[in-house]
């Protein structure tokens, strides 16, 4: 049976509430299935690392969501969640939403849509709906 702690309580927190406002099922899991398993059968000592379910996008935009934690004699050191920057701005204010996935700038909204648009192999639509060739890049 282990104890759990936390590394720095307040950082984590917030880090938490924004993880249940913009990503609930990562939270649910958090919350209903991984705390109490760790309570209940604990982890050897060590450094851990648990990789959160993330969408893709958001994985080639921000990285994995990921639990970061370490155990020693029975104590359970809950240390960070990554990535730090969105999820901190998504505590600090609202932050808009594309397609589900939260952004905090123009510029990372641009990677999503440009992403997106890679994993969906519609690059070829080009811009403004316009089918986009070789000649109409040589004519710009």
């Amino acid at each position: 049976m282990a104890i759990i702690t936390y590394l720095d309580e307040n950082d984590f927190r917030k880090k938490e509430r924004s993880l249940r406002k913009y990503f609930m099922k990562n939270y649910k899991y958090l919350m209903f299935d991984f705390y109490p398993t760790l309570k209940r059968e604990g982890k050897k000592d060590g450094v851990y690392e648990v990789e959160l379910p993330t969408d893709e996008i958001f994985e080639k935009v921000y990285g994995k969501l990921k639990l970061l934690f370490s155990v020693r004699k029975d104590v359970a050191v809950l240390e960070d969640i990554l990535p730090n920057e969105i999820l901190l701005e998504g505590h600090k204010k609202v932050l808009p939403t594309y397609k589900g996935i939260p952004y905090s700038s123009k510029k990372d909204l641009t990677k999503i849509k440009i992403v997106e648009r890679l994993i969906n192999g519609n690059w070829n639509n080009g811009i403004r709906g316009r089918k986009l060739s070789w000649a109409t890049w040589r004519k710009n």
